[in-house]
């Protein structure tokens, strides 16, 4: 079994809150005996163009044997990325680069982290149909009960035709002008195995057998996305 915590605070203006905080879930997960947190995009808060939180974060996950799926990070001075892997000796493994899907290669296998506009582009389909992921992570926000059960629908759907664990990871709390719902949570081929408080902040753990995974080579059809979350972005 795999053990997996789900990172869902609310990211401040301030950079220094927002590490305390992100060392505190690590903390928490740690503890738990988690093997991998995964963070929203925006979980640094505002922008980190010089790359100190790197180090933070490399420590962290040394200090707490943990693997990290992070959201936009700065590698180092102007060299952000959309996400990043780091393994459990705190070693940058792998990133991906802004507005690019690629797998990354975990713990949890091959695994496609998407941010918002990503996972509601209907193009994504033919992306994991070569790719063939594993696991989806969509760095995913709602604002409405109803924005967070078309999350939930889109996740559902996608564990049966295009990654067997689709998880997703939130920020809870304002954002910009409006308040966001928590909505991480996980789905593992077809069965929701967690869904985290929509106003709790902290972390959401599930374990995951690995062993198993279907083949699901033949059968990675399209996915309908909901509309109220395509049209958020896609016409």
């Amino acid at each position: 079994m795999t053990k997996v915590s789900l990172a869902q605070y609310h990211p401040t203006g301030a950079l220094a809150e927002n590490l305390r905080q992100i060392e505190s879930v690590m903390g928490r997960a740690g503890r738990a005996g988690s093997d991998i947190i995964c963070f929203s995009h925006d979980f640094l808060g505002p922008a980190d163009d010089e790359g100190a939180a790197l180090e933070v974060i490399r420590e962290g996950a040394r200090r707490h044997r943990l693997e990290v799926l992070t959201g936009h990070l700065a590698l180092g001075p102007q060299r952000p990325v959309q996400s990043a892997l780091i393994d459990a000796d705190g070693a940058v493994v792998d990133s991906v680069e802004s507005g690019v899907a690629k797998v990354m290669n975990g713990s949890l296998g091959p695994t496609m982290v998407l941010i918002e506009r990503q996972a509601y582009d209907p193009a994504i389909d033919s992306v994991a149909r070569e790719l063939r992921p594993k696991v989806m992570l969509m760095q995913t926000n709602a604002i409405s009960l109803l924005e967070l059960e078309a999350i939930k629908e889109l996740a559902v759907k996608r564990s049966y035709n295009q990654a067997h664990l689709i998880i997703c990871a939130s920020d809870v709390g304002p954002c910009a002008d409006e308040l966001c719902l928590g909505t991480s949570l996980a789905v593992f081929q077809g069965e929701i195995l967690v869904e985290a408080d929509v106003s709790a902040a902290g972390t959401v753990d599930f374990s995951v057998d690995m062993s198993k995974f279907l083949d699901y080579d033949v059968l990675r059809d399209a996915v309908e996305i909901p509309e109220l979350l395509r049209l958020k972005y896609h016409n």
